[in-house]
């Protein structure tokens, strides 16, 4: 069962995709593509990354002459570190749902006023990096259900090298098994090898 047979896509336009990244700059990269692409579309924006990453993400979009530092100012983009607000998702020791509400449910709706929502999130690599896979498909899940109620276009992003051990495979299908689409680059070899071994069980949906 796919995600498009559990999701309820009456909510409009909603997508999540995953991407997995050899290396920051790759993320960066990709991540601006990303994020350019909603601007153009009028889509407001939420970043949920750590700070080293956003700086190198925010380095790329000024490159590409996008202001994001007036996009903060006027509340068109809305950037979180993704520690702290993994802490306050997990202060109780596992992952709250009513915590996830307050903290990402309303200020999403609140920005889909103002059409659908563009966001990047790598909370979930935080927590691939510490091997706990079973919370961050669960974390996947409660972005899922988000979607289902808000029109959302959410990219994920992991670091490839969390999967390097072949007994991470089965967790790295159940990751592309709660996204719409996997995304992948020419820039990172690794994921890309990565994917194919992990899709040599049920397929992926690659793209």
């Amino acid at each position: 069962m796919t995600v498009r047979d559990r999701v309820d896509r009456r909510a409009p336009a909603s997508d999540h995709i995953v991407q997995f990244f050899d290396s920051d700059e790759s993320r960066a990269d990709s991540v601006a593509a990303f994020l350019s692409e909603g601007l153009r579309q009028g889509e407001p924006l939420i970043v949920i990354a750590r700070p080293a990453n956003w700086s190198a993400i925010m380095e790329r979009l000024q490159d590409e002459g996008i202001p994001a530092r007036d996009l903060l100012a006027q509340g068109t983009l809305v950037v979180k570190d993704a520690l702290d607000t993994l802490r306050r998702l997990t202060r109780t020791g596992s992952l709250d749902p009513e915590v996830f509400d307050a903290v990402i449910t309303r200020p999403v709706k609140a920005m889909a006023g103002h059409g659908r929502v563009r966001a990047y999130g790598e909370m979930v690599d935080l927590l691939a990096q510490r091997t706990e896979f079973a919370e961050a498909i669960a974390l996947e899940e409660l972005w899922n259900g988000l979607a289902a109620r808000v029109p959302l276009y959410l990219m994920c992003g992991y670091c490839a090298a969390h999967f390097v051990s072949s007994n991470t495979h089965r967790a790295m299908r159940q990751i592309c098994g709660a996204h719409d689409e996997v995304h992948r680059s020419g820039d990172d070899p690794l994921a890309t090898w990565l994917l194919g071994e992990a899709s040599a069980h049920p397929p992926l949906h690659l793209s």
